[in-house]
């Protein structure tokens, strides 16, 4: 993962800035909430099963 020079505001590769040289921050992970991750998986499965109901549909 890269990090973030807040001196310059843009991502950098490594310990220290290669423009300004001050060290360089790691960027903080955002947890996501449960209502996305059930919103994802509902989605998954609902289009999932509405693929089997088109195969079942154009086989029969």
């Amino acid at each position: 993962m890269t990090g973030w020079c807040d001196t310059c505001d843009r991502r950098v590769e490594g310990e220290t800035c290669e423009v300004c040289g001050q060290p360089v921050t790691e960027p903080e992970r955002i947890r996501l909430d449960w209502k996305w991750k059930f919103f994802g998986v509902s989605t998954v499965i609902y289009l999932i099963w509405r693929i089997y109901q088109l195969i079942h549909w154009l086989t029969s």
